[in-house]
């Protein structure tokens, strides 16, 4: 019986797909995909709303809080890394993650801190990871049932098998700079991008690039755009499935958004600058637009 339960779930997350788009393999799940399936054995769900005070006021049943610092390496000089394959391997022992394990990522932010799990997950190679479109918002919109009761996790043992080609470095990118096969998105404000909103010693942007906020990907309710009007915001921009697409914002929580839409999307070559505008407007030797 569970094994047929665990199959279920696996044809929800296949089908699952945004008005207008087309059917996404295991990336979007909604709440009537995932309410019925909450006792899944190989399911494994990580609340990342804001703040902990919110997840002990009421979270998802058999939901483990994970903080999106705790997704992250603080660097000294600033801004945040991706975990190392050793870093990784603790994290995802210690939420319980084995790996067949169907994992599911909310919070209530429109998916943009669990986009940044998304991301780790996805550079190591995790091949089932999913979130839930509209988050905690989402789920008690519907009525779905909330617990109070911290979820039981059983660490595991996690061989972790990294995908170098998904992070880039500052000097991969400035050997790259101008390869007509390859496209910069900044997913900042468009302040950040000109150059008017100051975050780093230099304002500006990486040359090339091409700027999409990421809140563009979402709805007014947190729920993310249809696929077909995601698909021709981004090619309107160059930003095709063709290239090489490279994202970042000030330290890639943002940027992981847009990594995880473009997934979405089924763009296969996406690599992310995890060190971002945090490295880059600081480093006098780089170059930068305005």
């Amino acid at each position: 019986m569970k094994t047929s339960r665990v199959a279920m779930l696996a044809l929800v997350l296949v089908v699952v797909m945004s008005a207008g788009g087309a059917p996404v393999p295991g990336l979007l799940v909604d709440v009537a995909g995932l309410k019925d399936h909450l006792a899944d054995r190989d399911l494994r769900i990580i609340d990342m709303v804001s703040q902990p005070a919110d997840y002990e006021r009421g979270h998802l049943p058999g939901a483990v809080y994970l903080h999106v610092n705790d997704a992250r390496i603080a660097v000294p000089a600033g801004g945040f890394r991706l975990p190392t394959p050793e870093e990784a391997a603790r994290l995802f022992g210690a939420l319980g993650i084995g790996p067949k394990t169907f994992v599911v990522i909310y919070d209530d932010a429109g998916g943009l801190h669990a986009s940044r799990l998304f991301f780790t997950l996805d550079v190591f190679s995790h091949p089932r990871v999913a979130l839930l479109d509209g988050g905690i918002q989402a789920w008690r919109r519907a009525g779905a049932p909330v617990t109070t009761k911290p979820a039981t996790v059983e660490p595991t043992t996690y061989r972790v098998s990294m995908r170098p080609e998904g992070v880039a470095t500052a000097e991969w990118l400035a050997r790259r700079l101008g390869d007509p096969s390859l496209v910069l998105l900044d997913s900042r404000s468009a302040a950040e991008y000109q150059g008017t909103d100051v975050r780093a010693a230099r304002s500006g942007h990486i040359p090339g690039a091409m700027n999409i906020d990421w809140e563009g990907n979402l709805r007014s309710d947190g729920t993310f755009k249809p696929l077909a009007e995601l698909r021709a915001m981004y090619s309107a921009a160059g930003v095709t499935p063709d290239k090489t697409v490279v994202t970042y914002c000030q330290t890639h929580h943002r940027a992981s958004h847009s990594y995880f839409v473009l997934r979405l999307l089924g763009y296969p070559r996406l690599v992310g600058y995890d060190r971002s505008w945090a490295e880059w407007g600081n480093r006098v030797d780089l170059p930068l637009e305005r």
